[in-house]
């Protein structure tokens, strides 16, 4: 994206061919077309699953939960056990749902997630007795 950017200011003959202008051009499409690639993977596994597939897996529940950019944290983060990567993934949640859904003696959560061959996106889980 960023070689585009280049080659199109320097084929424009309205602006002046300064290598100033051609770098900013060149650093602007390249972290616009970096910015975009980022989040990718995600939705290319949100928008084309394989399977929606259901599993018991493990958690742990950690305070404060993962970082919500500028915003601070979330109040409260699950650590879930992937089946399919065989990675943890970290969701945000709060007090008050591990309250009203999680009860004494429940070891383990129900996944749902919808899977293909690039990663997983977790759709539901539910806390539930081992």
């Amino acid at each position: 994206m960023g070689s585009f950017s280049f080659i199109y200011a320097f084929y424009r003959r309205t602006f002046n061919k300064t290598l100033k202008y051609l770098s900013n051009a060149f650093l602007g499409g390249f972290s616009l077309g970096f910015l975009l690639s980022l989040n990718c993977y995600d939705v290319y596994v949100y928008l084309f699953p394989d399977n929606i597939i259901g599993y018991e897996s493990e958690y742990e529940v950690v305070f404060p939960g993962p970082s919500r950019g500028k915003h601070g944290h979330c109040e409260a983060g699950i650590w879930i056990k992937d089946q399919n990567t065989t990675r943890w993934i970290q969701l945000c949640t709060n007090k008050e749902y591990l309250r009203s859904h999680r009860k004494q003696g429940m070891t383990g959560v129900w996944v749902t997630a919808r899977v293909n061959k690039i990663g997983t996106y977790i759709v539901n889980y539910e806390f539930i007795y081992r």
